[in-house]
């Protein structure tokens, strides 16, 4: 258990104040947070345990024991997930690798809570949508745009999880069945908090319920969803299979949003492309390369162009630098080198 001496410090030095009308346990520290609206139900029941998923200095992650809903806090400059409840505290003043180790988690009655800290939702946001797509051409120039960038950039697939990729893309609209199997396999592939194969099914998913104007994309997206969804537990990890959940019902985090937003317009997709790259170690190219795989796949009935087949990275594309591959990602719960779908087995 972390000390609570130590919490109390850390959040004290972050600035923020208890929620009004809150009355924290005994030794608790109460902080406010903002909290997403997917998250409304979740909150909203008795308070009850969670399941510690895992620890990080810009977010934890707990897991509902009941229901298997995955609760994110984070902190105000970290990725914002769409289940996420959003802290004012910046990481560098982060109050959560204090709680390293702790299991005493807690969800419902209006709050999250691990060791000491106790986060009250005090406000509400909505994860956000992109706008209205533009016409034929100006979508098709965002694609282009997208797919010389990505030529060159750092993913996590391997080979065959390309192809796979790939006969999705070609599947999605004139042979269903076909395109479920192709994202079945994708399922866990790679090691991480967020397996490769995962991203790009949730940046796929994404992308053919928001750039497809018509109704067709988002009955595709829905269907497809819909089955990944329901294969996912247990063959990836609970994070993962939590955002393709929400993918499957058009949710994303800001970064990849914004990128679909900007393909559909054609307009800023370079900008877009290089915010979402920091995203992880090779999580924003594996979520960009499913968009792109998605944005294809409305060439219905046609065969995709073939996927990049990223090698250097950073060669053509100007972006802030991913951190250096010898780092200590997190890897939760798999450890490198197998993918999370063959360590469940």
């Amino acid at each position: 258990m972390a000390d609570p001496g130590e919490v109390n410090r850390a959040v004290a030095s972050v600035g923020v104040q208890a929620a009004p009308g809150a009355v924290p346990p005994v030794g608790a520290v109460s902080v406010p947070g903002a909290a997403s609206t997917v998250l409304r139900a979740v909150l909203a029941g008795p308070e009850r345990a969670a399941r510690v998923l895992g620890v990080f200095p810009a977010a934890l992650y707990l897991a509902d024991v009941d229901s298997g809903e995955v609760v994110t806090v984070c902190t105000h400059d970290a990725v914002r997930l769409p289940n996420a409840v959003v802290l004012a505290a910046r990481t560098g003043r982060s109050p959560f690798p204090a709680l390293t180790g702790c299991t005493d988690a807690r969800i419902g009655g209006g709050l999250v809570g691990l060791g000491s800290l106790r986060v009250d939702a005090v406000r509400w946001w909505t994860p956000p949508r992109p706008p209205a797509p533009g016409d034929v051409r100006t979508r098709a120039h965002g694609v282009t745009t997208l797919c010389a960038a990505l030529d060159t950039a750092a993913t996590g697939l391997p080979a065959g999880a390309r192809a796979d990729l790939a006969e999705l893309s070609r599947y999605a609209y004139t042979d269903p069945e076909r395109a479920a199997g192709a994202a079945l396999r994708l399922i866990g592939l790679g090691p991480g908090l967020t397996p490769s194969g995962d991203d790009a099914l949730c940046g796929f998913l994404l992308a053919l319920r928001h750039l497809d104007p018509g109704a067709a994309g988002a009955r595709h997206a829905h269907t497809l969803g819909a089955r990944v969804a329901a294969h996912a537990p247990g063959r990836t990890t609970d994070l993962s299979a939590a955002l393709l959940g929400h993918a499957a019902r058009g949710d994303g985090c800001t970064q990849l949003i914004d990128l679909i937003g900007a393909m559909g317009r054609d307009t800023d997709v370079l900008p877009c492309l290089r915010r979402l790259l920091t995203v992880g170690h090779t999580s924003g190219a594996d979520l960009a390369l499913g968009v792109l795989a998605g944005a294809e796949a409305m060439r219905t009935g046609a065969a995709p162009a073939e996927l990049p087949h990223p090698t250097l990275p950073h060669a053509k594309l100007p972006h802030p630098k991913l951190p250096h591959p010898k780092l200590p990602y997190p890897k939760l719960p798999y450890p490198e080198g197998r993918s999370a779908r063959e360590q469940r087995a």
